[in-house]
């Protein structure tokens, strides 16, 4: 991982606190953007350029946002400009580290961002060595990066995925006809636990026995992950195809969704004239045909099991687009 500390240059304290972090300074784009203080436009300035080319924030306020202090700064008549530009960059933050109980109480009170993690301060207590802070911030970065891991996804792994995914759903290698691009740990890493958390590790696992790959041994159930707060994980409750159809137009819009939808339309007992008219009744039909565009994108579906034509809209692209975005924090 590579992270950038961006701190006020005349803060002594937490330049010797990011002293104490040893994380280096990146070569290159980094990963994670660590913002430490509060009230410097400058630096929240450089974190939003960052942001904007992809990086992650995690934001150390080291107490800059306690109530005694918001206090005093109400009698500044540019408070409410600078608390709105604060606020923001709270929120786009992935995680907030508080440095004490007491800080982190104050943090949940203001309610700008519900992930808050407590990491003492070396620097000013005895209760935490330098190497365990040290330690403990890396295990947050690490979360950080374990979370919504399909937006950093490349895109072979993206590929591989989807031709796992087919080979699990077949359990037959004859139908993988495309090149199995070659990733690295840290993409197996980033696929898996996406796999884990849309609940199709089990599929995943079985493509690659199916194709012989070696993936490495990772135990996703343990890797701590950020969430969205209404995230459930994924279940299908229906086993026919217009049952399923029905639970994503609900807003079951999960990749097992997908996976469950493939399985079923592979099977002998589909018949096409009547499903169609089924869905058809049902105000179905079009969604449907939206579905099987997608499918043959995330599950390599082929056109001998569609009983209708895709559809590639609008719609469709909203459908994608929020499938690719309901594990964002």
């Amino acid at each position: 991982m590579k992270i950038l500390h961006l701190y006020p240059e005349d803060d002594q304290l937490i330049a010797r606190h990011v002293k104490m972090l040893d994380s280096g300074s990146p070569d290159a784009a980094p990963d994670i953007v660590h913002i430490h203080g509060c009230w410097q436009y400058k630096v929240v300035r450089q974190a939003m350029h960052y942001h904007r080319q992809g990086a992650r924030i995690v934001f150390t306020p080291h107490g800059g946002l306690e109530p005694w202090i918001i206090s005093e700064r109400r009698l500044s008549e540019k408070l409410s400009k600078t608390l709105l530009w604060q606020r923001r960059m709270a929120e786009y933050s992935y995680v907030m580290i508080a440095q004490g109980n007491m800080e982190a109480e104050a943090l949940r009170k203001l309610g700008w961002n519900p992930r808050i993690e407590i990491v003492r301060n070396a620097v000013v207590t005895n209760s935490i060595t330098p190497e365990a802070m040290a330690q403990q911030t890396r295990e947050v970065y690490r979360k950080v990066m374990d979370s919504n891991t399909l937006e950093l996804m490349s895109d072979d792994t993206r590929q591989l995925m989807s031709l796992l995914l087919k080979a699990g759903i077949t359990g037959d290698e004859r139908w993988i006809t495309s090149r199995l691009p070659d990733i690295d740990e840290r993409e197996w890493r980033r696929l898996l636990v996406y796999a884990d958390h849309e609940n199709v590790r089990t599929t995943i696992d079985g493509g690659t026995h199916v194709l012989g790959l070696r993936e490495p041994y990772i135990e996703t159930g343990k890797i701590k992950s950020y969430l969205p707060t209404d995230y459930r994980l994924p279940k299908v409750e229906a086993h026919d195809v217009a049952g399923i159809v029905r639970e994503m137009q609900r807003g079951q819009l999960t990749l097992r969704h997908f996976v469950e939808l493939d399985r079923a339309l592979r099977r002998d007992n589909v018949q096409d004239d009547w499903l169609c008219e089924t869905l058809d009744e049902g105000h179905l039909l079009k969604y449907f045909r939206r579905l099987l565009q997608l499918l043959s994108e995330l599950t390599g579906l082929d056109e001998g099991f569609m009983p209708a034509v895709p559809i590639n809209d609008r719609k469709t692209q909203t459908i994608r687009h929020h499938l690719a975005n309901h594990l964002r924090i």
